[in-house]
């Protein structure tokens, strides 16, 4: 869907569609009233939101006053608080020093705020000339930030750098990390548009074109190595929100889920509590799926006997960090390979009633001839409590009524497993089935060869 063009009021540029990133380059303060000034005043007049960040040489009064003599009506957009005039040290260094994420998350805050007041959206200006050198690699990755994801948000900015204060190198670097420029050239503005392959033109960047952020440069270097929980939260989600949102909410989720973990187990509905959109929750289950998915490819076809510690792996990455028990089934052939896994009941195991004919009913469907019994434990302790062995017992028994073996059952907890299989006891369980029938052999008067 082709995104509406706004009005500039800018001669050399007509109209732009929301997601525009454009820098100028000025050489006096009369540059930034001969552009800014009717950019401003097309922004009010078309139901916008506005925010215009100052700094040398033009101060927030001389603003002001510039705005008010093109403009005889502004006090009627200052009065209902539809513009704002605010001075660098409020905006870009609050607290006393310039923070990225603190800058971008105050723009994202005030365009949610202008939305929820009927705004169409917002457009912003903010001048450099505060910037010193030590500030300056800071302040292009934002600028790249900003750049790659100004497209995702009803956002227009245009951000103002004086030449004078601009070395080469750092011309070039405004120029990559902006879609338009402004330049004047023997008395006239000029609209300059960075070359193909280093920057798109109007409205944002189609995300095959998006640069990586470093983050995601570090992963492609040296994988997971060194990354923290809240880094791999936050790449993960750089893959579906804008960086400086990825960034926030990563610190949310790890402050809500405690660790990677928590946040990998976390369910659809606790995610959205904390604000992980539609597109991120997407991510988040292909990584879910997608181990399982390898594995399960693993060791289908795979004799179970040999590969208990496989079938561990393959149910791990799904079941792992679970609020609640879940019964699965794995089913296997006459020949002992996998052919399919299903959930069968959820719960606690107290609370799960076996029922043979739904384990009929489902071995059927499949046409399994042995099964694996899988379930989890939230606690992280694999350990088998007295209910789990009668459970597991009772298994054995229902699967010897209906014909079909019970190989095994696995308990996961953490980041360890519990096989019944491997402790002997599906054995032990069996042999106590085989003395009950000869017992009840016994009692009824029946002869044992």
């Amino acid at each position: 869907m082709k995104k509406k063009a706004r009005r500039m009021g800018i001669d050399v540029i007509d109209a732009v569609p929301w997601g525009t990133h454009i820098c100028q380059f000025y050489d006096t303060k009369q540059d930034l009233v001969d552009i800014l000034i009717p950019y401003f005043k097309a922004g009010l007049e078309n139901n916008e939101f506005c925010i215009w960040v100052t700094s040398e040489p033009l101060s927030e009064k001389e603003t002001e006053e510039a705005m008010r003599k093109a403009m005889p009506n502004l006090a009627q957009y200052l009065e209902r608080r539809q513009i704002e005039i605010v001075p660098h040290t409020e905006w870009y260094l609050k607290d006393g020093a310039f923070n990225s994420q603190r800058v971008l998350n105050a723009w994202i805050d005030k365009l949610n705020q202008a939305l929820g007041e009927g705004y169409e959206g917002m457009r912003v200006t903010g001048d450099t000339s505060w910037l010193e050198r030590k500030d300056w690699r800071n302040w292009a990755s934002y600028e790249e930030m900003l750049n790659n994801d100004i497209g995702n948000y009803q956002i227009i900015s245009i951000c103002t750098y004086s030449l004078g204060r601009s070395a080469g190198s750092e011309v070039l670097d405004v120029m990559d990390n902006h879609q338009l420029a402004l330049i004047r050239r023997a008395g006239a503005w000029e609209l300059s548009k960075p070359t193909v392959g280093r920057q798109m033109t109007l409205g944002a960047m189609p995300a095959r074109t998006r640069r990586l952020v470093s983050l995601q440069k570090r992963f492609i270097q040296s994988g997971f190595e060194d990354f923290s929980d809240r880094g791999i939260i936050e790449l993960l989600l750089s893959l579906a929100l804008p960086y400086w949102e990825s960034q926030k909410l990563a610190k949310e989720c790890l402050a809500e889920f405690k660790d990677l973990t928590g946040f990998l187990g976390a369910s659809t509905q606790e995610l959205e509590r904390v604000g992980v959109t539609r597109h991120a929750l997407f991510c988040i289950k292909v990584l879910r799926e997608l181990p399982t998915e390898i594995l399960k490819k693993k060791v289908i076809e795979q004799p179970f006997y040999k590969s208990s510690k496989e079938v561990f792996d393959y149910l791990y990455y799904s079941m792992r960090g679970l609020k609640q028990e879940v019964l699965k089934a794995i089913y296997l052939n006459s020949r002992n390979e996998i052919t399919d896994t299903v959930t069968l009941f959820e719960g606690t195991l107290e609370s799960i009633p076996i029922r043979p004919r739904e384990i009929i009913q489902s071995a059927i469907k499949y046409g399994c001839t042995a099964v694996i019994f899988v379930h989890n434990h939230p606690s992280g302790d694999c350990a088998p409590s007295k209910s789990d062995k009668r459970f597991t017992r009772d298994l054995v028994f229902v699967g010897d009524i209906i014909q079909i073996k019970v190989l095994d059952h696995i308990i996961i907890g953490g980041n360890s497993y519990f096989s019944f299989a491997d402790e002997g006891l599906i054995k032990k369980y069996q042999l106590d089935l085989l003395n009950l029938k000869m017992r009840t052999l016994s009692d009824s008067g029946v002869k044992l060869l």
